[in-house]
């Protein structure tokens, strides 16, 4: 009897195929969420364990003088680098050791930049030589530790220039929050000077190398023979208006003072020096800070993070009365040869307003000569507020020049100003006796000082002061200038003219208050301020000039705080720094200070990575004796291209 098996079989196999079905559809599914559902995840991980991205620091740009000199360029230095998922308790404790610090210290800094668990973070910068070779002599026991060669800042000889060129130090949290993606936690920017002005240029780009590592975290080789790695960008330099053995000069005359000098080429606008005392050494901020050394900057009473040059303010006293003079000329008040009678002293508003001497009838030349207070007193009077701003904020007094620096607000007092500060016809009647001698509740710095005598000594150009002559492009290998304002004001020479000759003797003729600027073989034209402080402290000294007379090619303004007459304390600053320009000789009395070192004898400067071809780119509190008693709010306006004078 014939048996039908059909049914039973065709059952068994379609169960069979039905399970093996299901099973094949259960890892087809398993495969298709691992390898490309959860794929990248997956890969991510796995690639984290064996392979590292190491970012490489870009040189940041050097910066250079007018004549070439490094005065801040980046040198090797040695970074350490932890994997946190990598690193054990033995490893730590070494590692602690060998940087003289404490495990506790090592995990906050951990905890600090940790990204995640697989990427290294920085915790330690510029190594030492003796820490470095410890640590390569022990990498084998530190687990989840390299070493990463970087590099800092360094700086030129005796040569400081700390207000100029500012510091670079790691970025705080709130830098992190507004400066954008590029910066991660541990990078290192510029902080104040023109290293944070210029960040932008500086800093370069980052690049990266993909590293293969072992189950320790210790580097095996370059991923794929490094055809993933990124290389970095080094930042573009910037060349300075800045001649750096002059700015040496004056740090040096002004060592031991409170004060500030400002040199520029009048022609320009360029900055020569910029000097403030008492200051501070940059390289305190590169690399490793030691934390004695920076409180000690934090908290000095004199404020050496302060730029007095650009955030003080003072009083100008009679460095004012060439803009009086000027401002009457050319508002028909008086002409070049009109003469005011001086005896002795000058009565108004129930008082004597006391002059130098009575000096009898006085033209402008003869009243800048002699620094004839009562020829500016009763210019004051005759001028009114309204023209007194006028002129004055031609010269851009009262506002922010747009310097490559911080500035501080100063004040151009106005009818607004003294509307609300007395009251409408309420102020007291000296106001513009005392604002014509350059006292009163007028403010300035000495940087506006120096912008301002550049302008009377080019014949009535008024520039722009600024730091940065031009940026160094590396892409483009360009030296691409930096554009900054001129504003031609139109003076009449006939006007320029008694305020050039009364200049000149101030310096160089008999009964001038400045024959300490005098020179030989170099006409000086200046003017001596002695102006007063809030408190009865003694006198600033000020002292502006420029040189030579005939064909100026420096501008100076020289300020000491609190010594008394400006002839007597800045004046023979001014003439030694005046000299040096020309010469490069300095006076006998100085010349055992350090000498900035020359361009042969400069540290080393990092030599820079090759970069690929481009595809086809601070303390800002015033000092004691700076600020007017009557406290001023911040009537400084931005810097604002304005019409010439009619």
């Amino acid at each position: 009897m014939d048996v039908d098996h059909s049914f039973g079989s065709a059952t068994r196999r379609n169960v069979f195929l039905g399970i093996t079905a299901a099973i094949f559809v259960l890892f087809g599914g398993r495969l298709v969420q691992l390898q490309l559902i959860e794929g990248s995840q997956y890969r991510s991980k796995s690639e984290a364990q064996g392979i590292k991205q190491i970012p490489e620091e870009p040189i940041r740009g050097a910066i250079f003088d007018r004549n070439g000199l490094v005065i801040a360029a980046d040198v090797p230095s040695y970074s350490v680098y932890i994997t946190p998922n990598k690193i054990t308790s033995e490893s730590r404790a070494l590692l602690a050791k060998i940087l003289r610090t404490d495990t506790a210290t090592i995990d906050a800094k951990i905890k600090q930049y940790k990204v995640n668990d697989f990427s290294p973070v920085r915790i330690w910068r510029d190594v030492d030589r003796a820490a470095w070779s410890r640590l390569n002599e022990l990498h084998t026991e530190l687990s989840g530790i390299s070493i990463v060669s970087e590099s800092k800042r360094n700086f030129a000889g005796d040569l400081r220039a700390s207000h100029i060129l500012g510091y670079t130090k790691e970025i705080d949290k709130a830098e992190l929050e507004s400066l954008g993606d590029y910066y991660i936690p541990g990078d290192v920017v510029g902080k104040a000077g023109v290293e944070r002005a210029f960040e932008d240029f500086l800093r370069g780009e980052k690049g990266y190398r993909f590293v293969m590592v072992n189950n320790r975290g210790q580097r095996m080789g370059d991923f794929e023979e490094g055809k993933h790695n990124i290389s970095p960008k080094n930042g573009f330099d910037l060349v300075l208006g800045l001649d750096g053995e002059l700015q040496q000069y004056a740090e040096q005359l002004l060592r031991g003072k409170r004060g500030a000098v400002v040199a520029l080429d009048p022609n320009n606008g360029e900055i020569l020096a910029m000097t403030s005392a008492p200051d501070y050494d940059p390289a305190i901020f590169s690399g490793v800070t030691d934390r004695k050394e920076y409180n000690r900057v934090m908290t000095d009473p004199l404020k050496p993070l302060f730029n007095r040059a650009t955030q003080a303010v003072y009083a100008p006293g009679s460095t004012w009365k060439m803009l009086m003079a000027l401002a009457a000329m050319q508002e028909g008040l008086i002409t070049p040869t009109s003469t005011i009678s001086c005896g002795g002293s000058f009565s108004f508003g129930g008082r004597s307003w006391a002059c130098h001497g009575g000096h009898g009838a006085v033209n402008v030349r003869k009243a800048i000569h002699v620094s004839c207070n009562v020829f500016f007193y009763k210019l004051g009077l005759q001028m009114g507020i309204d023209t007194y701003n006028k002129w004055a904020s031609f010269f851009h007094f009262g506002q922010r020049l747009g310097l490559d620096v911080p500035e501080g607000p100063t004040l151009l007092p106005s009818r607004a100003y003294y509307d609300k500060a007395f009251g409408v016809n309420k102020w007291p009647k000296g106001v513009m006796v005392n604002l014509g001698i350059g006292q009163g509740e007028l403010l300035v710095n000495p940087v506006q000082l120096a912008a301002y005598i550049g302008a009377l000594a080019n014949g009535g150009t008024w520039h722009q002061p600024h730091l940065v002559r031009a940026v160094r492009n590396k892409r483009m290998n360009q030296l691409q200038p930096v554009d900054y304002l001129s504003e031609p004001l139109n003076i009449p020479s006939e006007y320029m003219k008694p305020l050039h000759e009364g200049m000149f003797d101030v310096v160089n003729t008999p009964g001038g208050t400045a024959k300490n600027a005098k020179l030989e073989d170099i006409a000086v034209a200046g003017k001596t301020g002695t102006a007063q402080t809030p408190g009865g402290g003694a006198d600033n000294a000020w002292f502006v000039c420029y040189a030579p007379a005939d064909k100026p090619k420096i501008a100076l303004c020289v300020l000491v705080e609190n010594v008394g007459f400006g002839g007597t304390h800045s004046a023979p600053i001014a003439r030694k720094l005046v000299n040096f320009f020309f010469k490069r000789e300095k006076e006998a009395e100085d010349r055992h200070g350090i000498e900035l070192v020359r361009k042969g004898g400069l540290p080393p400067v990092q030599k820079e990575r090759p970069e690929p071809k481009p595809a086809a780119p601070t303390d800002t509190a015033n000092p004691t004796n700076t600020t007017n008693t009557t406290k001023p709010t911040d009537t400084s306006t931005p810097h604002t291209p304005r019409p010439a004078p009619k």
